[in-house]
């Protein structure tokens, strides 16, 4: 275990370090996931897809993009302060101004698609609007996937809002209107409907979302998966989990289920499973150590330390340690 103390070793080993896992690797949506997605394509209206966090739902996204070929996601996390023209574009105003007041007079008065170069940056849903009409580096319209995260966050306006914008596929950037050029087509953005952009929405259901927005959309709940579920799921991960095979996925299964049913705060999801048999791997630790649990054992209380991935509060992390040092856990 000496390689892992980097506290002690005062170095960090990035050779034992967890690898990036990329978004929506080895993703497996269920089949009632598939078919609400296939209804939201097919009447061209946003998903909203809530589950407790660590299920997949922002993954959804990225398996959907890579999937059909639809480029990198457009992603939008949104806050409590949240407006609507934060999904469209930012405006560097103090950019703006600053070069108004170094070059005064008519060298500072640039043109509308000068304007847009240099100071207005499009979001998530603005990108894809514009994307949708060839305002892009390759000059031609594409579809885009966009992934508005945790829209139970938002203020209560804001979902109406945004559907009003993705059904008009249109949106003003008044920073424009003030430019040399007259035409609105610089400054009124209107967006193609054969390229229209796939909306994922997410919610934790912390808050509940207005009703008229919630009939603008297409819903799905991803339920913790079973424990058929839980395998295929591990078993793509092979890149991360490489030393997995179906017999050992399935002991970490079996006692993970035991260790969340013990659980009664958050409980751990699929998120926090797949990086717990990593850990354990890497420390080559096997199930057995738990269920047959013993405080005399060298690595004991790095064995022990690792439950702190799948109980995120102080009774529970009790509650689960307990377990083990009492024998409690059969796996």
């Amino acid at each position: 275990m000496e390689q892992y103390n980097f506290y002690e070793n005062k170095v960090v080993n990035a050779a034992v370090q967890l690898p990036k896992i990329e978004r929506g690797e080895g993703y497996m949506p269920s089949e009632g996931l598939v078919r609400a997605l296939n209804v939201a394509l097919m009447l061209q209206k946003p998903l909203l897809v809530t589950g407790v966090p660590g299920t997949g739902k922002s993954d959804l996204a990225y398996h959907i993009a890579e999937r059909f070929g639809w480029g990198d996601v457009l992603p939008f996390p949104t806050r409590t302060d949240s407006v609507s023209t934060d999904l469209l574009y930012r405006y560097d105003s103090l950019a703006h101004f600053h070069k108004v007041n170094i070059e005064k007079g008519s060298a500072c008065e640039l043109k509308a698609s000068e304007i847009q170069d240099n100071y207005i940056h499009y979001e998530a849903l603005g990108q894809a609007i514009c994307d949708s009409i060839g305002q892009n580096k390759e000059k031609k319209p594409r579809r885009r996937v966009v992934l508005i995260d945790e829209i139970d966050k938002a203020p209560r306006d804001l979902p109406n809002d945004i559907l009003s914008i993705i059904e008009s596929m249109s949106f003003d950037v008044p920073e424009l209107k003030s430019a040399k050029e007259t035409d609105s087509s610089f400054y009124r953005k209107e967006g193609e409907e054969a390229y229209k952009p796939v909306v994922i929405l997410t919610s934790n259901s912390e808050k509940t979302l207005p009703e008229p927005f919630l009939r603008r959309c297409v819903y799905f709940h991803i339920d913790m998966p079973d424990k058929e579920q839980l395998m295929k799921i591990l078993l793509k991960k092979k890149r991360i989990l490489r030393k997995l095979d179906e017999e050992s996925a399935t002991k970490f299964i079996d006692l993970f289920l035991e260790i969340s049913d013990l659980v009664t705060g958050k409980k751990p999801a699929t998120h926090e499973l797949i990086l717990w048999i990593w850990w354990m791997q890497e420390n080559k630790f096997n199930v057995e150590e738990l269920t047959c649990f013993s405080s005399i054992s060298a690595n004991a209380a790095t064995l022990l330390s690792g439950m702190s991935i799948l109980a995120k509060e102080e009774s529970d992390l009790k509650v689960v340690v307990d377990a083990i040092e009492k024998h409690k856990l059969k796996g």
